[in-house]
């Protein structure tokens, strides 16, 4: 093959590279009373911009974990990249980031964005106090054992020892508490963990995350608050 050929086939594969990895810019239109699309579905990596066509608004997002700032007129702008480093410093329950106008939200504007990833998906239901709350993996390695863990004092990055998984980097705050109870996922990668919630346990935050213990991958972290 001569040096033109090598050439041409590194810059067909550098530019099949760059397409394979390409991420997204996705765009909500603030109009009237409404987030239009109100919900959408991302990759990983992908750009959201929110952009002020009409009236006053914010983008605020309901567990704390991002916002526009006060409220503004058109023309503005808020744009967020939803990557790994923000999804570990800022973990959302399902990967699922719920947000809101503040001046509107009696009136329903709310939206919200799903983020799709590679790693197993940790969903919270039910975390009330007294009652049984569920924690649930899908996407993890069917047949392998899936750990649980929590923290008190917040979101991470925390880099810490998964014993035979080695070192990974976890989105809860130190201390890191594992949960004692391992759950086999089934045949379809599914796990889930009944937990029991204190009575005392209002109002307070807790930090989840999941170990597929198969492939040593990490679920997402989940930012939440205790209810009644």
């Amino acid at each position: 093959m001569n040096t033109s050929s090598i050439l041409l086939s590194l810059a067909a594969l550098a530019f099949t590279t760059s397409a394979a990895t390409a991420q997204t810019t996705h765009q909500v239109d603030l109009v009237g009373l409404s987030f239009i699309p109100a919900n959408i579905t991302i990759q990983e990596g992908d750009t959201v911009v929110w952009n002020w066509v009409s009236g006053m608004h914010n983008v605020d997002s309901d567990d704390g974990l991002f916002t526009s700032g006060f409220p503004e007129f058109p023309p503005f702008s808020y744009s967020l990249t939803f990557d790994s480093t923000f999804l570990i410093s800022a973990p959302a329950n399902g990967n699922v980031y719920g947000y809101h106008c503040d001046p509107h939200l009696a009136f329903g504007m709310v939206g919200s964005v799903t983020v799709l990833t590679d790693n197993p998906v940790l969903e919270v239901n039910n975390l009330r106090a007294g009652q049984l709350a569920q924690l649930t993996v899908t996407d993890a390695t069917p047949g392998a054992s899936v750990g649980y863990a929590y923290s008190l004092a917040g979101a991470g990055p925390t880099t810490l020892n998964a014993g035979p998984c080695g070192f990974v980097t976890a989105s809860l705050g130190a201390p890191i508490n594992v949960l004692p109870q391992f759950v086999t996922a089934n045949g379809v990668g599914t796990a889930v963990l009944p937990v029991n919630v204190p009575p005392a346990a209002v109002d307070v935050f807790i930090w989840f995350q999941a170990l597929d213990l198969g492939n040593c991958e990490l679920s997402n972290g989940a930012t939440m608050r205790v209810g009644l």
